[in-house]
């Protein structure tokens, strides 16, 4: 799947509260701007938690990520580290298990967060427990990102 341009985004059918979702992303320009939103309201761009996908990071240090970086968790906690570099295929995992979020790229863990915001409909304004759809972002008119092995399964 290859999500170019923007602000939009492509939606799941399927809702999900806690789960694994895993895929590989590829990004097909420089320093590109986009995330993986879930948890999301259904037919409402941009309202979940949004794991980043942004390979830049300040000078030449890894660990000091450009607007939270790939893997970070955005308005929440930064990646520790961008582990991908633009025009390679990455493996990015997120794991929502109630309060928790932990993400990993190329199995190396990036974020381990525990929202403690108040409850609300949107992840956007505070903490989101409830299922909501997955989707991917076209951020802007220079999204230009590739999708494959896309899995996800609901935790009990």
């Amino acid at each position: 799947m290859n999500v170019k341009n923007g602000g939009g985004e492509i939606q799941s059918e399927a809702q999900f509260a806690n789960f694994v979702y895993q895929m590989e992303i590829f990004s097909n320009g420089t320093h590109l701007n986009s995330g993986v939103f879930f948890r999301e309201l259904p037919g409402q761009f941009w309202a979940g938690y949004e794991s980043q996908i942004r390979n830049q990071w300040q000078g030449e240090d890894r660990t000091k990520p450009v607007d939270f970086g790939t893997g970070g968790l955005y308005n929440r906690q930064a990646s520790r580290k961008v582990i991908p570099s633009d025009k390679e295929w990455f493996t990015k995992t997120i794991i929502a298990n109630g309060k928790h979020i932990a993400i990993w790229i190329n199995g190396f863990q990036t974020v381990d967060f525990d929202d403690e915001a108040p409850d609300k409909e949107s992840a956007r304004q505070g903490r989101r427990l409830g299922a909501g759809v997955i989707g991917l972002q076209g951020h802007d008119p220079t999204t230009d990102l590739s999708f494959r092995n896309i899995k996800a399964v609901e935790l009990p």
